[in-house]
């Protein structure tokens, strides 16, 4: 049956439901409507708050404040946001932003354990991270990336909660948003003088050192903070296929990054408020699109797989150089807090350069200008209002180092309007309506709109539903950029069309359940092509200068992705919880440009992902926390991350024949699924002292986590905290 057919009523039964009426329900009141809610004025309440909902056993109304410039509550709502706060963070052992946003809801990510590479993913409701908008207190980042942002390459050691809307958000903020927004909220000083240092080692070479140092004096206020994070990925692995079991260690899977933030801010006046934010981020990477060795020693002519150069794809070196800067004036208009200002202009940079093995030294090099303003209006107390301007300037330049060849420099401008409408139809009822406005010189102007509903049947059940279109431009890099994967000068926009329904039940004081079915039409998604001469679309390729093994950007004209998601929450006692999440993800390709991909699964996503998790805690400090991880099919993708054919010449015909690596699969196929369990500690040693053990994949198993990409059998990190 068409998937159509059972997605397509089960949203239109939600909204026919909630337009049809209402029991009373009493209002909850309004919090301030502060632009991003963020100034230092304002902090020590947040950070109550904060502490005060984590105390609390309902989790279904925190104080968020993505999807929006103003905070609110869940129940404030039309979509679900999803908040990991820092008791979450430290349980999950959480060193990045990747591993943060595991086991979300609507999050299906394929990454377990030690050996994450840039080639596993992160997916929101089946759309890569590419579409993805990722946010620093409010702040897009994500526009800075090569083929796609990797969240694994955001530390999280000065972060005071993440939130996840796992919905489109175009209408505020922009093109990067079409799949969904994350929202990553640092730490805020409450205190003239605190801060953490930490220490962690682990298996494979794993070493990680970070603290923040932060505070406020007057109407002045400081946060430092810095990490420095070393792997080796050096583990064995052991992977089925047709031939027989393969083993060896995971080849140039070494990692190292060096991360800097100092955010500064002075209350001007107790209305106005200046804050300076900047960031730099300096990885070293050993790339490998495809880990699996070729070990065989004679495959033609007497040449060995390593001779031929089927393990060349182990052996490409990527430096990643980031920097970015942002000023932000934050305003309270008029006399009251019914009328806010916020405006940022910011500057970031990004430089990746890659060695591939055959010696070529290639480069991509990006500059973003970005000028933000936005005002948020509460006209009335059932009306809110915002809107404001985005406007993005592009400057890149990709280049051949090693032969001084540029090949392109050029900039590109990304203007934009948005305006936001939130009304309380009803005291129990809320609607919000609004549109984007885009402008391109290149892809022509685009109209979004968007539109949700939140009914609040009861005070513990409450019926939401959400209808978006979006619009996403390729960047610099999509077009233009270097290194393994080539940029593609015509390439079309992404559009698409996002549908989901869902619930929030609270049972019982105690339990909470969140519910959504989600339904994304989306036309001329970006992906990644294989040159292929055998293929019929190798004269296209070759027309831009590319050959056989090159891996390009494409746009893939129609992809259908439904699905459903749900977490659940159960405080069996003061110390005991229980909690489990799912996410179900068809992410069908209807037109894959090659017969053999429609009508697969879009690469990498899979189809299921699934936590059950028990936590014991004392009020002393101690806690442990034991997670069980399923992960269902994925895509083998040939066409994106696996091993070329390698071209050779028949001795008596000079015909060519292809051969193919021996961990090879056919388009189409699916890697099994797997299972893992993990064990989490936090012993406290001291008042201000803690130990932490986390020991991943206890049971010791062997699986694929992407195509190409082998898991570690069990592996640890050991670790010390001091705060002050």
């Amino acid at each position: 049956m068409d998937r159509r057919f059972w997605a397509s009523p089960i949203l239109g039964c939600a909204f026919f439901v909630m337009a049809g009426g209402a029991a009373a329900a009493e209002e909850l009141p309004r919090p301030s409507t502060r632009a991003a809610d963020l100034a230092p004025a304002e902090w020590s309440q947040i950070a109550q708050a904060t502490q005060a909902s984590e105390a609390q056993t309902n989790d279904l109304d925190e104080v968020i404040v993505t999807g929006s410039v103003r905070t609110r509550r869940q129940s404030e709502t039309t979509a679900p946001v999803y908040t990991i706060d820092r008791r979450q963070l430290e349980q999950k052992g959480a060193r990045t932003l990747g591993d943060a946003i595991r086991n979300v809801p609507g999050v299906a990510s394929n990454i377990y354990g030690a050996g994450s590479d840039v080639h596993n993913g992160h997916f929101i409701r089946g759309l890569p991270t590419t579409s993805t908008a990722i946010l620093i207190d409010g702040r897009p980042i994500s526009n800075l990336n090569q083929q796609h942002f990797d969240p694994g390459e955001i530390p999280v050691n000065n972060v005071e909660r993440v939130e996840v809307m796992p919905t489109g958000g175009t209408t505020l903020y922009g093109s990067t948003a079409l799949g969904g927004v994350i929202n990553v909220i640092t730490r805020k000083p409450t205190r003239p003088l605190e801060g953490q240092v930490s220490v962690e080692f682990g298996s494979y070479g794993y070493s990680k050192y970070g603290a923040y140092y932060q505070g406020r004096s007057g109407n002045f206020t400081y946060n430092l903070a810095y990490e420095n994070f070393n792997t080796l990925n050096n583990y064995f692995y052991s992977v089925e296929r047709p031939v027989g079991r393969l083993t060896g260690i995971r080849p140039n899977g070494d990692f190292s990054q060096r991360s800097y933030n100092l955010n500064l801010s002075y209350d001007i006046d107790p209305r106005n408020t200046l804050s300076l934010d900047t960031y730099i981020r300096n990885t070293a990477k050993g790339v490998s699109p495809f880990s699996i060795t070729d070990t065989r020693t004679n495959v033609f002519a007497g040449l060995s797989a390593e001779q031929l150069g089927f393990n060349n794809d182990h052996k490409s070196r990527l430096s990643t150089d980031t920097w970015g800067v942002a000023l932000t004036w934050d305003s309270k208009l008029g006399q009251g807090n019914d009328s806010t200002a916020q405006v940022r202009l910011s500057l970031d940079r990004s430089r990746n350069r890659e060695l591939d093995p055959a010696g070529e030294d290639f480069q991509t090099g990006v500059y973003l200008l970005g000028l933000r303003a936005t005002h948020n209006w509460q006209l009335t107390p059932s009306w809110n209002l915002t809107y404001g301007l985005d406007w993005l300037k592009e400057i890149g330049t990709s280049e051949v180092v090693n032969l001084n060849q540029v090949d392109y420099n050029t900039s590109l401008d990304r203007p934009a309007v948005f305006f936001l409408n939130e009304f309380r139809l009803a005291p129990n009822l809320l609607m919000n309506a609004g549109a984007r406005y885009s402008v391109t010189s290149q892809y022509g102007n685009s109209f979004d709109p968007s539109i949700g509903v939140r009914w609040q049947i009861a005070p513990n059940f409450a019926l939401r539903s959400n209808w978006s279109q979006g619009f996403k431009a390729p960047n610099f890099d999509d077009l233009y950029g270097k290194t393994v994967h080539k940029g593609n000068p015509n390439l079309l926009p992404e559009r698409g069309s996002f549908w989901d329904a869902g619930f929030d039940w609270e049972p019982t004081p105690s339990t909470s359940l969140r519910f959504s079915t989600f339904i994304s039409d989306v036309r001329n998604l970006l992906t990644i092509n294989l040159v292929d001469p055998r293929q019929p679309d190798f004269p296209y390729f070759a027309s831009l200068g590319y050959i056989n093994g090159d891996r390009v950007r494409v746009n893939y004209p129609a992809v259908y992705i439904t699905g459903l998601e749900f977490g659940f929450n159960w405080k069996m006692s003061p110390r005991w919880e229980l909690f489990a999440t799912g996410t179900y993800t068809d992410a069908r390709i209807i037109d894959g440009l090659r017969p053999d991909i429609s009508q697969t699964q879009y690469q990498l996503v899979p189809f299921l992902v699934g936590n059950l998790g028990l936590s014991y805690a004392t009020p002393s400090g101690f806690r442990a926390a034991l997670f069980a991880n399923v992960v269902g099919g994925r895509s083998v993708d040939t066409y994106h991350v696996g091993p070329s054919d390698i071209e050779v010449r028949d001795p008596a015909t000079n015909n060519p024949i292809f051969l193919e690596h021996i961990a090879k699969l056919p388009t189409g196929s699916t890697l099994p699924g797997y299972a893992t369990l993990d064990l989490s500690l936090r012993v406290p040693m001291g008042e201000n002292l803690t130990a932490n053990a986390y020991i991943e994949n206890l049971l010791g198993t062997y699986f694929e986590k992407s195509y190409g990409n082998p898991a570690p059998g069990t592996n640890f990190r050991l670790g010390l905290k001091s705060t002050f």
